[in-house]
């Protein structure tokens, strides 16, 4: 199997998102392919997947957010599946309030370091912009053992029964890139 990062993605890899999500999570927290779309055509550099074989077998959604957005999620105050465009920060409100928000690899792909190769892509993406920390939101056992394998912190139970988790962004860099 050999793994590559998509260039652009299109509308098709949305839906082949949500099918890969709901492998692992309930429906109740995927983001309609429609919405996430739609995100990416105004944010493209939230969304990096990958294939295999010609199928997507993972992705990561990394982006920044307002800071009162920020603040919430790290106060287990705010739901990602509420979000809107709006939530979002342009790349020009600096610094950036990363938010790490959805990891997702195909079973049979993981160990072929496909987690390590999006996320690598996904933190390239922000090289010139200065960003500050970076949060999670898990809700699922697999989602926080991942926070507190790239080194994490644990912060509190969220008001919507998920784990939240933060670090630096040059901590969470750091550990994206074996350093």
């Amino acid at each position: 199997m050999n793994i590559r990062i998509i260039p652009e993605l299109n509308y098709r890899h949305f839906e082949e998102m949500e099918a890969l999500e709901l492998q692992f999570y309930d429906a109740t927290f995927i983001t309609p392919p429609r919405e996430a779309w739609s995100w990416y055509e105004r944010y493209p550099h939230t969304a990096i997947a990958a294939e295999a074989d010609g199928r997507l077998v993972g992705f990561v959604n990394l982006f920044p957010v307002k800071p009162a957005v920020y603040k919430a999620i790290q106060a287990g105050k705010f739901n990602d599946h509420f979000m809107e465009m709006d939530d979002v920060a342009g790349l020009s409100e600096t610094p950036l309030h990363m938010f790490l928000s959805c990891v997702v690899v195909a079973q049979e792909a993981r160990a072929l370091g496909t987690t390590r190769q999006l996320l690598k892509a996904a933190v390239r993406q922000y090289a010139d912009y200065p960003c500050v920390g970076v949060v999670t939101d898990n809700v699922t056992a697999d989602g926080c053992t991942f926070s507190e394998r790239y080194g994490f912190t644990r912060r509190c139970r969220s008001d919507h029964n998920s784990w939240v988790y933060e670090q630096s962004w040059e901590d969470f860099r750091q550990a994206v890139e074996g350093k």
